[in-house]
């Protein structure tokens, strides 16, 4: 505790909350944004092992399989190029064709940023495919916004300016 007392950070210390607009995803051959980043998940499974120890038995925990990283993102469904692009990549995934697994940056941009800029922060996937495309919200008379759903699946993601 440190009494009630205020203590000043220096500004070259703190650290800056991201905010976003926008997220791009992006290869050489396409490119498209969405205003949802629903997340980017990695895990390790933990196992158990049991052996007899001096005492009685003992346990220990170590990492077990590993899940691959995947990354879901959300848009109000467009037409045009970058649809195309995103269906066209899933259809070689579905296929298991050769060219299904991609490089691809993930790009944060905020409110402000020049959308041809290097935007907040990026990561990059490697070895990605799209495993899952969604649409909801389509009915008949229905005045509201189809929503397209992205699910990438990587070998590997990282922060290419992390040191």
């Amino acid at each position: 505790m440190f009494g009630g007392r205020q203590i000043a950070i220096p500004s070259d210390e703190k650290e800056s909350l991201l905010s976003s607009a926008f997220f791009r995803i992006g290869t050489p051959e396409g490119s498209a944004d969405f205003s949802e980043l629903i997340g980017i998940s990695s895990e390790v499974e933990q196992t158990e092992y049991m052996e007899a120890g001096p005492v009685g038995a003992m346990f220990s925990r170590h990492p077990g399989r590993t899940k691959p990283p995947t990354v879901t993102l959300k848009r109000g469904m467009r037409t045009g190029l970058s649809t195309l692009w995103i269906w066209s990549w899933h259809k070689l995934a579905r296929m298991s064709a050769p060219g299904m697994l991609r490089d691809c940056a993930l790009i944060l941009y905020g409110p402000n940023d020049d959308p041809n800029g290097p935007g907040r922060m990026a990561y990059m996937l490697m070895n990605a495919f799209p495993t899952r495309v969604e649409l909801t919200g389509m009915k008949m008379g229905g005045t509201e916004v189809v929503v397209q759903t992205l699910t990438l699946q990587c070998d590997d993601i990282f922060d290419p300016n992390a040191v």
